[in-house]
């Protein structure tokens, strides 16, 4: 037998501080390579590995797999998709409805149409609506103009004078159906599915690390058969690549790294790519919304930012409450970093 110092072993590896696109991806390259060394041939007729070195990778392989239809169900939301199309609508006809206020605001050769501009124009001003920006605080802020638009009178009569007043009830309708969509899917079964992607990642989690153990047992009692070092000289490349990639991120983005989140075109963000976990393990304090909930709610990994935090969105009228727990695995909109 070698000498066991120099025998190859598959190195611990965290898989729960990945970032949720990278444990995929992950999970799906290890799955390939172990269906690959699994059989003798492409019948898949003969097993290459005795049977409880071979359990264990079926165990992964099934693990994995079941992850990832969780995942693309989770990412195919046919909610998320009507929601994201009404909001692409609602952009569109907010920004012309604006846009024409705007313009006739600063147009004197009409000065009934102006004058009835400058009555709509502060309103709109007022509530900051940002039709870029997140589905949630887009949906709020027109609402509470919409309310104030529709029940001043003199705000009617200038939407009617400047031809928008059946866009502006248009707008309307298309908000209360996002708000609705937004309902249906933060309902049971939206909490159903994350759920059972928390529960099947860490189904693969524990695959991983038995199998890990396994084929570093195996390679110190085998120490002669080259299909033990072939297979785990192909997991620890697949390890450095994605400690590599998970590296960079954290390099790359030491303020803040924004990505969209499978649920719209929220922005969400990760601070250099970590869990809330790795933050509090780092000692860092941070300050965050979770707009998917209703009411929304703040989070936060120190209390006093926590207080403040709320405070402050009390103040500017967000209806919001204090998180009870922070989900480590979720990406929040973030506010502050201290």
């Amino acid at each position: 037998m070698s000498n066991i110092l120099d025998i190859p072993q598959i190195p611990e590896f965290h898989l729960d501080v990945l970032q949720r696109d990278l444990h995929i991806g992950f999970g799906g390259d290890i799955a390939k390579r172990l269906r690959k060394a699994r059989w003798t041939d492409e019948t898949c007729s003969t097993k290459v590995f005795p049977d409880n070195v071979d359990a264990l990778l079926g165990d992964f392989i099934i693990a994995q797999s079941y992850e990832d239809q969780v995942y693309v169900q989770a990412q195919g939301s046919d909610l998320t998709k009507q929601r994201l199309e009404k909001d692409r609508q609602r952009d569109v006809l907010y920004k012309e409805i604006r846009k024409t206020v705007d313009t006739f605001a600063t147009l004197s050769i009409f000065p009934e149409k102006q004058q009835k501009a400058l009555v709509m124009q502060p309103i709109m001003q007022k509530y900051n609506i940002q039709p870029d920006g997140g589905i949630e605080a887009q949906t709020v802020a027109t609402d509470q103009w919409l309310q104030e638009q529709l029940r001043n009178y003199q705000c009617e009569l200038a939407a009617r004078e400047l031809g928008i007043y059946d866009s502006i009830n248009q707008l309307k309708t298309l908000n209360d159906e996002i708000q609705q969509l937004t309902a249906d899917r933060n309902d049971e079964r939206a909490q159903k599915t994350t759920a059972e992607l928390k529960t099947a990642r860490l189904q693969t989690d524990q695959a991983f690390r038995a199998l890990r153990l396994m084929l570093n047992a195996q390679a110190i009692t085998q120490a002669d058969n080259y299909l033990y070092t072939e297979l785990i000289g192909s997991i620890t490349e697949t390890i450095r690549y994605y400690r590599q990639i998970a590296d960079d991120r954290r390099r790359t983005s030491r303020r803040v790294s924004v990505k969209s989140d499978i649920v719209g075109n929220k922005l969400y963000a990760t601070v250099s790519g970590w869990t809330w976990e790795r933050l509090i393990q780092d000692g860092k304090a941070a300050l965050a919304i979770d707009a998917d909930a209703t009411p929304q709610r703040i989070v936060s990994t120190d209390k006093k930012a926590l207080k403040a935090g709320g405070l402050l969105l009390a103040l500017a009228g967000a209806p919001v409450q204090p998180a009870d727990e922070i989900d480590v695995e979720k990406e929040y909109e973030l506010i502050a970093l201290g």
